[in-house]
């Protein structure tokens, strides 16, 4: 919508807050020094290009150019005082040369996101969720609030404010349909009317199915699973092993009573993908099975099953614990891989390590994200790492994808620890390639038949529109602490109404 001269000004924001910022389920930790000196680097940077070329500072925000010296600012910062040599840097320059920072971070790659979420909120559960889309979605107007944060806004940002190719769209747990921010139903539908703007009948959306043991009857689960599996075509299963569901407990993959029925049951309806929520421990969730111990004995004990792991078992609260892998006091994502040793899984096996939100939380300090990516190609397998993004929580995905396209891991680290060099082909697996992999696509054909579609053709249309009429990559608020916190007190301390 195009702004009136009587409309307030709006803030001039950074493409992308640097630091933790939440996903709008848990309070981040304070940002960090560094991360208020990368800001204020890049906004002065910002300013001095935008006067130095006579533009609009912020229009250049909007666009490659402040993601360029955003992410040139985070490798100022990791360098210090010049004396050491920070584990990973991002290769753009901070001159604000617009063509040489689109040489870098724009691409043709096939991205699979394969976390993506959005909630129907026009339903009684929907209801429920006003007072956090007016806290997420300062922007909208009244009458435009619940489009902002469902369907249509997650269309928005994830194909056309970024270069997503295909997404898996994904749920949350709810103790029962009344309470589930976005039903089966909706999801279909939602992939019904990206299938009507695919060409060929290809599509570009994918669905997972929630499966909740922990809630009723586990006979009701398996029956629930048994019918979506019948009525349409599930791509996986996704599990929340944290949730407390109506037990008041979580539970594990390798628990005989929930855990080992439901991979059975998936294994005999041939949907052989179980997703697992696994590290970020969300409010409302018991922290301790939040991790990934499990998976190793399950990938072991079932080698024909795929086992992906959500977040890789990443802890926001642990922030700056990432360094290289310490199999004796293993926390974050080295739970996953202490537990894929402990059970003798090898790399590149049954067991895959997905980055959504992971990224976005150490794309702002590049030792901690080398350590991350490295030890997952490593541990995991560089055929195993998949990309994921959990947007549209923070907004478009489009500055993490940005980044990755940027980012290196110094030569030096690698050798030290033996991680395998970030090449063009190893991104391009874990941007697209290893998911295809996953859910048995043909990336090049699927590649093919969409590129002229017609949602291609509205990106193309909508790209060349006057950056200033939206918000394009500017995150949802709240993601910082005191947005969080703020949140709580006006809203008597409550949380998502699924809880």
């Amino acid at each position: 919508m195009r702004e009136k001269k009587t409309d307030p000004e709006r803030p001039i924001l950074l493409p992308f807050q640097p630091g933790i910022v939440s996903n709008g389920e848990f309070v981040p930790p304070h940002p960090t020094e560094a991360h208020l000196r990368i800001a204020a680097l890049a906004m002065e940077s910002a300013t001095e290009i935008a006067r130095r070329k006579q533009i609009d500072r912020r229009r250049f925000l909007l666009g490659v150019g402040g993601l360029a010296v955003t992410l040139s600012a985070i490798n100022l910062v990791a360098c210090g005082d010049g004396k050491s040599k920070p584990g990973g840097t991002y290769t753009v320059t901070p001159d604000g040369d617009i063509e040489a920072a689109c040489q870098v971070l724009e691409g043709e790659d096939f991205i699979f996101d394969v976390q993506t979420h959005h909630i129907n909120a026009t339903t009684p559960a929907g209801q429920a969720f006003e007072g956090f889309l007016r806290a997420t979605h300062p922007g909208c107007a009244d009458e435009h609030l619940y489009e902002c944060a469902s369907r249509y806004g997650y269309l928005k940002d994830i194909f056309l404010d970024s270069d997503t190719t295909v997404a898996v769209l994904s749920d949350t747990p709810s103790p029962d349909d009344n309470s589930d921010p976005l039903s089966f139903a909706e999801m279909r539908r939602t992939r019904e009317i990206m299938d009507t703007l695919s060409s060929g009948g290809a599509g570009r959306l994918f669905l997972h199915s929630i499966v909740v043991p922990n809630v009723g009857t586990l006979q009701a689960q398996l029956d629930l699973m048994q019918a979506r599996a019948e009525s349409m075509d599930v791509a996986a299963w996704k599990v929340y092993t944290p949730y407390q569901g109506t037990t008041g407990s979580g539970w594990y993959l390798d628990d005989e009573d929930l855990g080992i029925p439901l991979i059975e049951k998936a294994i005999d309806l041939g949907v052989k993908r179980i997703c697992a929520h696994k590290g970020l421990p969300l409010f409302g969730f018991d922290p301790e099975y939040a991790s990934p111990r499990d998976f190793g004995v399950v990938a072991a004990a079932y080698p024909d099953m795929q086992f992906v792991a959500y977040h890789s078992g990443w802890d926001p609260m642990n922030a700056g614990a990432e360094g290289p892998y310490n199999p004796d006091d293993a926390q974050g994502v080295d739970r996953l891989i202490k537990s894929m040793e402990d059970n003798g899984v090898e790399p590149n096996s049954n067991i895959w390590a997905e980055l959504g939100y992971t990224w976005r939380g150490v794309m702002s300090d590049p030792t901690q994200a080398a350590h991350v990516i490295g030890k997952l190609l490593k541990h995991v397998g560089e055929d195993r790492v998949i990309w994921g993004t959990d947007c549209i929580w923070t907004g478009s995905p489009q500055p993490q994808i940005a980044a990755f396209r940027a980012f290196q891991i110094d030569d030096a680290l690698a050798q030290e620890h033996g991680y395998p060099t970030l090449t063009p082909d190893v991104k391009a697996k874990i941007f697209g390639l290893n998911a295809a992999s996953l859910y048995g696509i043909d990336a090049d054909a699927r590649r093919c038949a969409i590129q002229t579609d017609e949602v291609e053709q509205f990106r193309g249309a909508y790209r060349n529109m006057d950056a200033t009429e939206d918000r394009r990559w500017t995150a949802n608020a709240p993601i910082s602490r005191r947005d969080v916190l703020a949140y709580f007190k006006a809203n008597g301390g409550a949380w998502s109404p699924w809880r």
